[in-house]
């Protein structure tokens, strides 16, 4: 069966991604464990997360009318040199406010990144493959996740060792498509960032997304405390972290195909339904061990890491390919309003009850997210896709 034609014009963009998410993944392990070495205190550790997604906020802001003026690759290309910069100047001053300042700035460059990047993979994807796209995609962007934190073993932190090979990974990113003859997506004429609008044509979207923000940023903060409380090792700590990252790259095809073939809000429930499940299934049998902690992981990170490629499928679907930039900074907007959020809410129910609480609190914001999307299908019953 011959492939169809979008995969061939997102090949370049693909490799990039690889290429830059690994760098990233590397660097966003890297920050806090040089943190923690450098014997800064808990309060700034958390707060170089914090400040990575509040500069994250202002990109997505920024991202629609940066994109719009410069153009796609242009626009990677620059704020791809500056998260380079931003990775070889934080060894050279080990002080807690600028190492806040460059992990705002680095949040800033990958709001725009991402937006370079989904909105150039929603005008590339017509309606009847874009869950497969965007599934292709958050494969390759889970596999170099966990490249890049496999990568933190090839030198000692302590070193700018690390820190060089960051910056080469973001710079080389640039190449695949500083090569590619395929021709990247016009730029919007007039590009604005319109989260309300978006909400009018998708609310499945933009809730879903801003979910998939508040629980997926709780996992990612909040996953290695609650496996170090339940007594594991650091490295069971890394394989229970990774077998989320697996779980999730493993878990986008099936859906994405899945979601490609029916209305898109089935699939989110039923992805939800075995999340939730698994979710409840940890809070139960948290000190159950290394093997139980590791097989429900990667359940939850198959179920919970496709709610955002699937909701953004639906929203570019009813929204256009012509409004591709504009969806693409809207959802990333909605997406880190609730990684903000979301790991301070688990973070007080951890603190109050127990680490397995934060769980609990994903399994309850996709259990909310399930009975509004059935909401949703009794307000406004699926059509088939070539209709959307």
């Amino acid at each position: 069966m011959a492939l169809h034609p979008a995969y061939g014009q997102i090949s370049a963009l693909l490799t990039a991604v690889f290429i830059l998410i690994a760098g990233n993944g590397l660097f966003s392990t890297l920050v806090p464990l040089r943190g923690s070495l450098e014997a800064f205190p808990d309060i700034v550790l958390g707060l170089l997360g914090s400040a990575y997604f509040a500069g994250m906020f202002f990109g997505c802001i920024a991202a629609p009318r940066i994109v719009g003026r410069a153009g796609h690759i242009r626009t990677f290309a620059a704020l791809g040199a500056v998260a380079t910069v931003t990775a070889i100047a934080l060894p050279m001053a080990i002080e807690p406010w600028f190492w806040m300042l460059g992990r705002a700035v680095t949040g800033f460059c990958f709001a725009g990144l991402y937006a370079t990047i989904e909105s150039w993979l929603h005008d590339k994807a017509e309606n009847v493959v874009r869950g497969q796209v965007m599934a292709l995609y958050n494969i390759v962007h889970n596999t170099g996740n966990a490249a890049g934190q496999q990568a933190i073993r090839l030198a000692d932190p302590m070193t700018s060792t690390l820190f060089s090979v960051v910056a080469a990974a973001l710079s080389l990113a640039v190449l695949p498509l500083a090569f590619t003859r395929t021709d990247p997506p016009n730029p919007p004429p007039v590009p604005r960032l319109r989260l309300i609008w978006l909400y009018q044509i998708s609310p499945v979207g933009v809730l879903g997304v801003l979910a998939a923000g508040a629980a997926n940023g709780t996992m990612w903060s909040l996953g290695p405390i609650f496996a170090k409380e339940s007594g594991l090792t650091a490295g069971g700590v890394a394989s229970f972290m990774t077998a989320i990252i697996l779980g999730g790259a493993i878990g986008q095809w099936p859906a994405g195909r899945l979601a490609d073939r029916r209305d898109r809000r089935y699939v989110v429930i039923g992805a939800m339904a075995i999340a939730i499940a698994a979710e409840l299934a940890l809070v139960a049998f948290a000190d159950a061990g290394l093997l139980v902690l590791v097989v429900l992981g990667a359940v939850i990170g198959a179920a919970a890491l496709v709610l955002y490629p699937l909701c953004s499928s639906h929203a570019g679907d009813l929204a256009g390919r012509e409004n591709a930039v504009e969806v693409s900074s809207a959802l990333l907007l909605a997406y880190t309003i609730g990684a903000i959020v979301g790991p301070t809410a688990a973070a007080t129910m951890m603190a109050r009850y127990a680490p397995e609480a934060m769980f609990l609190h994903n399994a309850a914001i996709h259990l909310v997210l399930t009975l509004f999307i059935m909401w949703r299908l009794w307000y406004r019953p699926p059509v088939p896709q070539s209709q959307v």
